[in-house]
């Protein structure tokens, strides 16, 4: 059987959404948050911009614009949620109550959340989300889907034992895939 699938990641900068991205013939479209204003946080040449802003605020900043992409309902699943986190640049503040509205947002938009095994790639060496975020999402009842985020073809699939046992241990049971932009779900 040949099954194909087509799905966009889209960055989500505030006021730049090209509608032909948004209204594309896709089976999903991610969005994700790769820029606080210009700063391209997750990128290694800008890791300087770390030393000159709280860190607090750089997290709080970043997951009011995840909050803010979840209200504009063009998405379907949110792409590596807690991606800020990359560096090991961690928030003195809780993570739950910094996350909390965002999350809140992508259950009313009825989004689901990417388990992504990038992040134990990365400096981070752990998952995306965190497994607090991840029990946060859980309570909430948000729906997650697995992803390698595979920029070669040797990492697709990556980590993805890990994240299948993280995803159990917190009780989930069924993962999301997307069919013409409709969810549909499946044991794991």
């Amino acid at each position: 059987m040949n099954y194909r699938v087509l799905g966009y990641e889209v960055d989500y900068l505030k006021g730049y959404i090209d509608k032909r991205v948004i209204e594309a013939e896709v089976d999903y479209l991610i969005g994700s948050v790769h820029f606080l204003d210009k700063w391209g946080f997750d990128n290694p040449e800008f890791i300087g911009g770390w030393k000159s802003r709280d860190i607090d605020n750089i997290w709080q900043e970043y997951f009011d614009a995840i909050e803010a992409m979840a209200k504009t309902n063009y998405f379907n699943i949110v792409g590596h949620l807690d991606l800020i986190k990359v560096f090991k640049y961690l928030p003195k503040k809780d993570i739950k109550s910094i996350a909390q509205n965002a999350l809140k947002a992508i259950k009313k938009s009825n989004m689901v959340i990417e388990l992504n095994s990038a992040g134990l790639r990365k400096p981070i060496k752990e998952l995306y989300p965190s497994k607090d975020l991840l029990e946060l999402a859980y309570e909430l009842n948000i729906p997650i889907t697995f992803s390698s985020d595979a920029h070669s073809v040797e990492q697709i699939g990556f980590g993805y034992n890990e994240a299948k046992k993280l995803a159990k241990e917190i009780g989930y049971k069924e993962a999301v895939f997307f069919e013409n932009r409709e969810k549909r779900l499946v044991e794991f």
